[in-house]
């Protein structure tokens, strides 16, 4: 399992700031959680509360999931909130049920495992109220493998400089699934630090992810079809 949300916690939280449009990303979500009068929602792969804190301002009865408890205790010294809990999303068990859950970060990229997707699934169909919207992203399996690709990030933070040199490798024992090997290197104050990590994902195609989902007893609303990625707005049917 990859380190970037457990030793490397902090230097996630730094980068992904500049990685990914936050205030974007909440503007789609409260979008879809109005038109669908969602107001308690859980958030699976909260990770360091960038989304929770949107959430948190604009009033949702929110509570926040994440694997990594390094992850959750930037999220709470950031939000000063208790709304998150610690816990694995093959393993949902709630005495509550939900309006909408959401799979953010396209976390599920990391259960790589047919059954860990049918448990996934099934733990928030049992999670959510009649009726429930779920959205989450996936990879794309034909826009990862047909641009399969090393690539290098650089983003500068406060008085840091953050390098990510990622090289890809093909894995495929366990479906549409690849290596990531990642080589970060902090410049800061003059000094160089260097931190390796390697973590296995999963890309998926549409047809596969929407019998993952048929199979768990979810309608397809919606697939958003964009570059290597498919976004999946579903309803507990």
């Amino acid at each position: 399992m990859t380190q970037l949300y457990s030793t490397l916690a902090n230097i996630y939280h730094e980068m992904y700031q500049h990685v990914f449009n936050y205030e974007k990303e909440f503007i789609f979500y409260d979008s879809l959680l109005k038109s669908t009068n969602s107001h308690k929602i859980l958030e699976i792969g909260c990770g360091s509360g960038m989304l929770a804190r949107r959430f948190l301002i604009n009033g949702y009865d929110y509570l926040g999931l994440d694997l990594f408890n390094e992850m959750l205790d930037i999220a709470r010294a950031e939000i000063k909130s208790d709304k998150f809990i610690q816990g694995d999303m093959r393993h949902l068990s709630f005495n509550q049920q939900f309006d909408s859950v959401l799979i953010t970060g396209r976390s599920i990229a990391y259960i790589i495992e047919n059954q860990g997707i049918m448990d996934t699934l099934t733990g928030i169909y049992k999670s959510l109220k009649a009726k429930g919207l779920l959205v989450f992203g996936v990879f794309e399996a034909n826009g990862i493998f047909d641009n399969f690709n090393d690539f290098e990030q650089t983003i500068e933070h406060d008085n840091k400089k953050i390098k990510r040199i990622s090289k890809l490798k093909k894995n495929l024992s366990t479906g549409w699934t690849y290596d990531w090997y990642a080589k970060y290197i902090i410049e800061q104050n003059n000094e160089l630090y260097e931190y390796d990590d390697i973590t296995t994902l999963r890309a998926f195609t549409k047809d596969e992810i929407s019998l993952f989902l048929k199979l768990t007893g979810f309608k397809i609303k919606e697939i958003i079809d964009e570059e290597k990625t498919l976004t999946l707005i579903v309803e507990k049917k």
